[in-house]
Order: C-alpha cells, then structure tokens, then sequence
C-alpha cells in the first residue's frame, strides 16, 4: 500500500481468547487512511473484525468500531 506505516502490531485477546491486533495508516488517491484489524480463532473458525476510515472522521470510526467489537459474537 502506498505509504504503509505501521502503528501497531501485537498479541491480545478478546474475550479471553489469544488475538492479534494490527493498526497501520496508508494514503490511498491522496487521502490519508488508517486501518484496524483484530484477529482470532474460535471454535476452529478465523474470524478477523477489520474497519478502514479516513484520518479526519477517527473518533467516530473507533466508536463504531468498538460497539462491532463489543456486540460481535463468534459463530
């Protein structure tokens, strides 16, 4: 991705499962992006909760994204 940059990459969990968690930022047509995603396995499924939001609208992306990861329930 143009102007990858990685802001985070590390072990988790989520509900006490082993997760991993990946935040990068990248610029896509001239606009400024970051990037979220949270990974784990449950009941022999990969499940990977992602959201990609431009810079300037941040709070409300990681609000939005933090009622998908509190209400997400594994299958």
């Amino acid at each position: 991705m143009p102007g990858y940059r990685r802001i985070r990459l590390e072990r988790t969990t989520f509900r006490g499962r082993p997760a991993v968690v990946w935040e990068y930022a990248f610029t896509q047509d001239g606009t400024q992006w970051r990037a979220r995603q949270l990974g784990f396995t449950s009941g022999g499924k990969a499940y990977q909760l992602n959201i990609w939001y431009a810079a300037q609208v941040r709070a409300a992306a990681l609000r939005n994204y933090a009622d998908l990861t509190e209400s997400f329930e594994p299958l």
